[in-house]
């Protein structure tokens, strides 16, 4: 009977988890700091794109992340941390990291204003090995490090898809 109620017990694991898998994913954005004012994603490398892309159909070599804030505290070190969700297989998710990182993306186009800063700030979504990112839905947070003495809390999010 041990290795019946094992199964049974691996076979209810498995549903749980992949029924938390499935929470509902809409791109778009949070703006949680009171100095962003707007964050946008878009394949094209630019000052600031013209317009919002929140899909993308086939997986782009690099997206771009663009941040604009106003009278941000000065002493905020900006960074982004990227996130992937997918519908592989449990296993897969458990053991398969997730091949992305995020790198700043040139130099931030901030200057003074007021009591802090102004301008725009971009990061690069690439994945590690070179290729073209996975399908999945992704979230882009943007967070502050204050005075360089570990993260601080999270500025903006950006949630986008990138299709099958």
């Amino acid at each position: 009977m041990g290795p019946v109620v094992a199964l049974c017990f691996g076979l209810l694991l498995v549903a749980v988890v992949s029924f938390l898998g499935r929470r509902g994913f809409s791109p778009g954005e949070e703006l949680i700091s009171p100095g962003a004012q707007d964050i946008a994603v878009s394949q094209k490398d630019t000052t600031y794109p013209d317009s919002d892309t929140l899909r993308f159909e086939e997986g782009p070599e690099v997206v771009y992340v663009y941040l604009r804030v106003e009278n941000l505290a000065a002493d905020d070190d900006l960074r982004a941390s990227v996130e992937r969700t997918s519908r592989t297989s449990v296993l897969g998710r458990m053991i398969g990291g997730s091949g992305l990182r995020v790198v700043d993306a040139g130099e931030e186009r901030l200057g003074a204003s007021g009591g802090g800063v102004s301008g725009v700030v971009k990061f690069a979504v690439r994945p590690a090995s070179g290729r073209r990112l996975p399908a999945g839905n992704y979230t882009v947070a943007i967070y502050a490090v204050s005075g360089g003495a570990g993260e601080g809390g999270v500025v903006a999010r950006k949630y986008f898809v990138v299709g099958d």
